[in-house]
């Protein structure tokens, strides 16, 4: 939920250190900080309230020293401000601290350590859970310990999950990570004769593409050239580093007036590259090189529950559709926060799907964790990040190669995921049997067709602007589907309750009549997607329901459906589709809706108030 950036070599850190946390800024921007350490041992902090560039705008003169960690920080335990703004400091001022996660057993240990700072006569400085890492860390040192088994004591004695990049003023030529649990990730740049830290890739560029990604319970020593990793049980090697094949020109917002625009505009490209390899036609196949499943697991399948949180959620409840249309087999799906406490009955024959855009999504993490030591079901992950926790925890991986997504809010990564589930439902129906090649080639031949129908849809961007422009004042809205289009309508909701900050709720259209009707009037718009399909009419129905209350009706359908634009005040048109594709038709629409009312109110719609990208704290 927070940004992570660490420096070790021979540049100057300050200007690196800002740099990566602007490529981090979607983690968190309550506040924002960095620590830089020289050769003699020297310690600037500097660190503000608010965006990043309150940061910059703060710091009159860059600190030398060619040593640091930054943070940008989401809010948990401290409300946003100067003094609870990250690096952290122990009382003695000897060690410096960024983290990201909770540390659950931090009144705890504050206590513990009170009578110390009392007989030296300090203080806290902060309303921060993790000032008490600082602190653990400077008491083993006192106490004779190095600093790297300073760290791993603190480390050990947090209860939570946590990701931290430290320092020590007494050996500046070296930075410290670590990794506990499932907080987000912790990866290592590998520069010459420089080194590097981050929460997360984009930090990392354009400085180098040779990265190492630490393991739960690991603890790195990083200096200029080197890297040693320390495990749980004290034994310590040299990791082996991979490369990765990120394009630095594909975090640039370029002509674009927000990130959150670039990757709408950049939809018909994720889904052509999520889908290019994987849908084969001759002979037909799909996942056949990219699903590592036994064939023996697949067709002893009888039942699939696909997990995940809020976008992903919504990606994950069209998905059981396709499953269920596709494959032929039960499906469900289940919030990934609520599925590990409600005691879920599943066996070795229940594939268990999850759909995390980050692959770092706390809660979607902790139900996989509960699958694999309760049940024992096999894993499928569907994420944009290689190499994440959630493919680690996985038996198999569905990676989506939409490339970094920077806006907060998801757009890309929702149809990527789309695609990925729908080759899944392919796959399984294949393996079983329960698709022909002819059908299986029908559907896959419908799935080519995804990117152009996306394409169409971001078309629509002037209409939507228009219809913006028009309700943009509005406090209120509904959204309404059936069907394939009932997930869309709750994330069409989701998304304008995200950047737009406005009130909006995604129904069953059916499901209407049993509250929500209650709530229209005049001023109470209502958005219906009813594209033509086998719950068009009763969609109709729904829309001169609504009709009848006076509310504003937007229907988005079929362009050129006649009927539909003159049952309603406002019509958008996307291109028809067929009914298991409609998703990807209606998706850009109703994200350009969201985007142009976000604008029009002149909201911050790359970085909306209170959410950040990737959830890392429950």
């Amino acid at each position: 939920m927070c940004g992570i950036v660490g420096y070790v070599g021979h540049q100057a850190a300050g200007p690196i250190l800002l740099e990566g946390l602007q490529r981090l800024e979607y983690r968190g921007y309550d506040s924002s900080g960095i620590a830089v350490i020289d050769r003699d041992g020297a310690l600037a902090v500097m660190k503000r309230e608010g965006k990043l560039r309150d940061l910059q705008a703060a710091i009159q003169q860059m600190p030398s020293g060619a040593t640091g960690i930054g943070h940008t920080r989401w809010a948990t335990h401290g409300q946003p401000s100067d003094r609870n703004a990250h690096p952290h400091a122990s009382s003695s001022g000897d060690v410096i601290v960024v983290q990201n996660g909770i540390v659950e057993n931090y009144r705890e240990l504050r206590a513990e350590l009170q009578d110390q700072l009392d007989a030296e006569g300090r203080s806290w400085h902060s309303d921060t859970d993790t000032e008490v890492i600082p602190e653990l860390i400077s008491r083993e040192l006192i106490a004779g310990k190095s600093f790297e088994d300073a760290l791993a004591y603190a480390v050990g004695r947090l209860r939570g999950a946590n990701a931290i990049a430290a320092a020590h003023r007494g050996d500046p030529d070296r930075i410290y990570a670590a990794r506990k649990g499932s907080a987000g990730g912790i990866v290592i740049g590998y520069g010459d004769g420089e080194m590097f830290v981050a929460s997360d890739l984009p930090a990392l560029l354009p400085h180098t593409a040779t990265v190492y990604h630490l393991e739960d319970g690991d603890i790195a020593v990083i200096d200029d050239r080197s890297v040693r990793i320390r495990q749980e049980n004290r034994t310590s090697f040299q990791p082996t580093p991979v490369q990765v094949d990120l394009d630095p020109v594909a975090i640039a917002r370029g002509p674009y007036r927000h990130f959150m625009l670039k990757e709408i505009h950049e939809q018909p490209r994720a889904l052509s590259d999520t889908i290019r390899g994987r849908a084969r036609l001759e002979p037909p196949s799909a996942l056949a090189d990219d699903l590592e499943l036994p064939i023996e697991t697949l067709r002893s399948i009888q039942r699939v529950l696909v997990i995940g949180m809020g976008t992903s959620l919504h990606a994950a409840m069209i998905g059981r559709w396709w499953i269920e249309q596709i494959a032929g087999i039960p499906a469900d799906f289940d919030n990934a926060s609520e599925f590990r406490f409600r005691a879920p009955l599943l066996g070795p024959s229940t594939l268990v799907v999850a759909v995390t855009q980050s692959g770092e999504t706390i809660d979607t993490l902790g139900a996989m964790n509960h699958v694999r030591h309760h049940w024992g079901a096999p894993q499928v992950a569907i994420t944009n990040v290689e190499g994440s926790e959630a493919t680690r925890q996985a038996d198999a991986s569905i990676i989506l190669r939409c490339g970094p997504e920077v806006g907060v809010a998801s757009t890309k990564t929702f149809v990527g995921s789309l695609a990925a589930l729908y080759l899944l439902a392919c796959r399984i129906g294949h393996a079983q049997g329960r698709l022909s090649p002819h059908v299986l080639t029908d559907r896959l031949e419908q799935l080519l067709t995804a990117p152009s129908l996306v394409e169409r849809g971001i078309q629509r961007a002037e209409r939507c602007a228009e219809i913006a422009q028009r309700f943009g004042t509005a406090s209120n809205f509904l959204v309404l589907g059936r069907g394939i289009e009932y997930p869309l309508a709750m994330e069409a909701a989701l998304k304008c309750k995200e950047i737009s900050y406005v009130h909006a709720e995604g129904y069953a259209a059916g499901e209407m009549k049993h509250g929500p009707i209650a709530l229209l009037d005049q001023e109470f718009p209502v958005i219906a997607l009813a594209p033509r399909g086998p719950l068009f009419d009763k969609m109709t129905s729904a829309i001169q329901q609504v009709s009848a209350r006076r509310a504003p009706v937007i229907a988005i359908g079929d362009e050129g459906d006649e009927h539909l634009s003159e049952l309603v005040d406002h019509f958008i048109g996307v291109p028809p589709a067929p009914p298991l594709l409609t998703p990807f038709s209606l998706t850009p629409v109703i994200q350009l809706l969201a985007y142009q009312i976000a604008l029009t109110r002149g909201l911050d719609i790359d970085q909306p108030r209170n959410l950040a990208k990737t959830v890392t704290v429950e």
